[in-house]
């Protein structure tokens, strides 16, 4: 073989392997890390709360998780403590509820007298709807428009305390004007009232807080007016849902100094909740009783409806 055909074929033979700088590029190729961060919905998903908070939300009456492999480890966490002694508690009743004086403006709210608890909210949160279920009547209006109530409206609850439904923040279907006012009423209202003796700020279960929402706690906090967040329309989202808002909102609470450091979470439509909010109401106004009292009231009541029972069937 001639010098000349030697050269062509190992020629030939190199142009067929790959290029120096192509096996370098490959391997300094490295899969690049993903700099993507999660969105809130991911952030909360993955939210592990703890089995005390599925067992707190089973004695509120919200019901336990399903009997599947994936709550294994937190059905026999629970399965464990429930075979401790579990205190039940008596059902705290108000007197009658009974509506006394309204106030568009703050010249026209009523004059100090007994202690009072507040209820606020977001438009259309249901806070008459926990009003109805905390009192047992349906004194109260409700309403599934927003902005239905535009005043401070004044109830009294025997002679024991009164409670007051303010207007819904945050409901855009009114002008500047009315919102100002709306504003000034509450803000003169919370942060002079001497008898306010708790205000309870209520939030959407499925939502959670919202900008709204954070915004008036700033205000509340900035004006040193202390508040309770209680989490309404529980009924209306899965359990363990519902745990993870409720883990998600004790951690939010933390930036406001004058939030109480726990969530109430009830439900106006089944009263899961309801009697454990009573109890928290009646101790915020002086007006908690000994547990034994409430039994006794209680098995009054229940010898009462039978006698009328046994009325009513010998007619």
């Amino acid at each position: 073989m001639s010098l000349k055909w030697s050269k062509t074929l190992m020629l030939n033979a190199f142009s067929n392997l790959p290029r120096r700088s192509t096996i370098c590029a490959r391997a300094l190729v490295v899969p690049a890390k993903s700099t993507k961060q999660l969105s809130n919905r991911q952030k909360f998903n993955q939210i592990q709360p703890p089995p005390s908070v599925f067992s707190k939300l089973a004695k509120l009456g919200f019901g336990e998780l399903r009997r599947t492999g994936r709550y294994a480890a937190i059905r026999k966490a629970n399965l464990s403590k429930s075979n401790e002694k579990n205190v039940v508690e008596p059902e705290y009743k108000f007197p009658l509820l009974a509506f006394f004086a309204g106030a568009k403006i703050p010249s026209s709210i009523p004059p100090e007298s007994i202690s009072e608890i507040a209820f606020v909210g977001r438009s259309n949160v249901g806070k008459s709807s926990l009003i109805n279920a905390l009192a047992q009547s349906s004194t109260v209006r409700t309403s599934d428009k927003p902005g239905l109530t535009q005043q401070l409206n004044f109830y009294s609850v025997g002679r024991l305390f009164n409670i007051v439904d303010m207007p819904g923040y945050g409901f855009a279907f009114v002008d500047e004007e009315q919102r100002r006012q709306w504003r000034e009423l509450m803000e003169t209202y919370m942060q002079n009232r001497s008898t306010l003796k708790r205000l309870y700020v209520v939030i959407d279960a499925r939502h959670g807080l919202k900008v709204a929402d954070k915004e008036f706690l700033t205000m509340l906090d900035s004006s040193k007016v202390s508040f309770q967040l209680v989490l309404t329309k529980c009924d209306l989202v899965i359990l363990p849902t519902l745990a993870r808002r409720y883990m998600l909102m004790l951690q939010d609470l933390r930036q406001y100094k004058r939030a109480q450091k726990d969530v109430f979470l009830v439900s106006s439509r089944n009263n899961a909740g309801i009697n454990h909010l009573r109890k928290d109401v009646l101790r915020s106004v002086g007006q908690l009783r000994s547990e034994q009292y409430y039994e006794d009231k209680t098995e009054r009541q229940r010898e009462k409806e039978q006698k009328e029972k046994k009325l009513m069937s010998r007619k």
